[in-house]
């Protein structure tokens, strides 16, 4: 099954790098995640594409992390289960698309599990924007920019 194409709200499983993690010294993340792909752009000069990864957990945000909680419908409409989950706004992966993608669980050659709705994600797209212009946003660059 080929890649699903790039588009923003996109839900990946990606191997997410905390960035707790990467100032421990990791590489490599310890399991793979369920990601939103909150941006992308190109370098000038490169042909790829790089993405930014918003990570989502099944654990609630800590006293540190801004989150925002996944409606039912939307992790119906984004193909995710239904145990309760938030999407993490106040970090995120830089990468080179597609780089360390993962398949699906039982379900190799696919990737991806769908999209949030574009009314979910307008929210967390505008949230993000507002850390990152605040400053309050923890990247992990693993694209070697």
């Amino acid at each position: 099954m080929p890649l699903p194409t790039l588009t923003l709200g996109l839900v990946v499983r990606y191997e997410y790098l905390w960035k707790r993690r990467e100032q421990e010294g990791a590489h490599t993340a310890d399991k793979d995640h369920p990601a939103c792909v909150v941006a992308t752009f190109k370098r000038e000069g490169r042909s790829e594409d790089y993405v930014m990864y918003l990570p989502i957990s099944h654990s609630p945000p800590s006293e540190e992390e801004i989150g925002l909680e996944l409606p039912d419908d939307v992790k119906r409409k984004a193909g995710l289960d239904s145990a309760q989950q938030w999407i993490l706004l106040n970090e995120c992966n830089i990468d080179s698309w597609p780089m360390d993608l993962r398949p699906l669980p039982r379900q190799p050659g696919t990737f991806h599990y769908g999209h949030l709705p574009p009314n979910f994600f307008i929210i967390v797209r505008d949230r993000f924007v507002e850390l990152y212009r605040d400053k309050k946003l923890s990247r992990v660059n693993r694209a070697g920019l």
